[in-house]
Parts: structure tokens; sequence; C-alpha cells
């Protein structure tokens, strides 16, 4: 379901879980050309604090390249805007997406030349949204390789502790301290 409060807020709402919405928005996201460029738990972030919020939210920053750069190049105040943010939270027994509208930030700029290049941010933003919002079956089937096969995407590797390409501030690799790379008998 899509409302508008007085056109400044876009609302999408969506009978999932607030976990499921990260992969969901993640791969709308992709599909639409866009990139989530940093998520934030708004939870966790108050967890240490003494007065902890009642309810949960996480905050996503989505940017869509092409889009973005046609408004920075026409009035580069909408960088205080961009990259978009996407608030999840839940309501009732389901999730609530909401962000505010690309061509609200025209009125507030004085630039309302722009609201058509606004306006296509927009109804990228929105598309997302709802995208997203219908993901709950999606989320739930198994992501099939190009083969054919069952594989895992981008989105779904997790790259924590892995061994980086360069391990010191001079570029030396792990291979270069490592070894040749070949046996060091030739036995059989």
């Amino acid at each position: 379901m899509i409302e508008a409060e007085a056109k400044l807020m876009l609302h999408v709402r969506s009978a999932q879980k607030l976990e499921a919405v990260e992969p969901a928005l993640r791969s709308a996201a992709q599909r639409h050309g866009a990139q989530i460029i940093s998520v934030l738990h708004l939870g966790q972030l108050l967890r240490d604090r003494q007065r902890k919020p009642a309810r949960d939210a996480i905050v996503f920053s989505v940017c869509q390249p092409d889009l973005s750069a046609a408004l920075l190049a026409e009035e580069m105040r909408f960088a205080a805007y961009l990259p978009c943010r996407i608030a999840a939270y839940e309501e009732g027994d389901g999730v609530v997406l909401e962000a505010i509208a690309p061509t609200e930030v025209c009125g507030l700029l004085g630039r309302p030349d722009l609201e058509g290049a606004a306006l296509r941010l927009e109804t990228s933003l929105l598309a997302v949204m709802q995208e997203a919002s219908r993901a709950v079956a999606a989320a739930h089937e198994p992501a099939v390789a190009p083969g054919g096969g069952v594989g895992a995407t981008e989105e779904q590797v997790a790259l924590r502790r892995v061994v980086p390409q360069r391990i010191d501030a001079h570029g030396t690799k792990v291979e270069e301290i490592a070894g040749t790379g070949q046996h060091d008998s030739a036995g059989g």
C-alpha cells in the first residue's frame, strides 16, 4: 500500500518482518541500478544509551548514481540530501518503509525547475521500496546460479575475517611472503 503524506514522504507498507527488509531492499536496489551504501541499525546504536528506544528502526542509504549525478550537476546543494535514505520500522504486524520525496527537496532548495530530474529519482526510489515490500516469497527461494545450480549471490557472501589482498602499508601480498606458490618437492 502506498500513501502520500502531503507528498513530503514516500510511504510503503509491507507484511514482512523487519529483519527481512535488508536483503529484500538490497536485491530490489540492485535490480533498479541502485546501491545500498550503508545500513544503520538505530536500535543497536542507541542500545548503550540510558533511554533505549521503544521500537527499532533501520536506516538505509541508497544511491542511484546516474540520477543523483544529474541532480548534483544542476544543484550541488542536493549533496545534503543524497544519497537518499529509506527508514524501515515495525508498525502493527508489518513494516513501514519511508523516504523523503526527492521532488520535495526541490522546493526546499528553491529549485522547482529540477522537479523533472528529481521525479525520475523519486520514481526509481519508490519502485525499489515497493519491490522490497513484496519480496516476502522471493526471500525464501534459493538463489539459482546461471548454470542452473544453487549458488550464493554477492549479497549472501559474508566477508568477515577475510584475508585482505594487501597486508601492510607497503602493498605486500600474502602470496609474496608465503612462498613461491609451487610445491617444495618434486616427490610423489
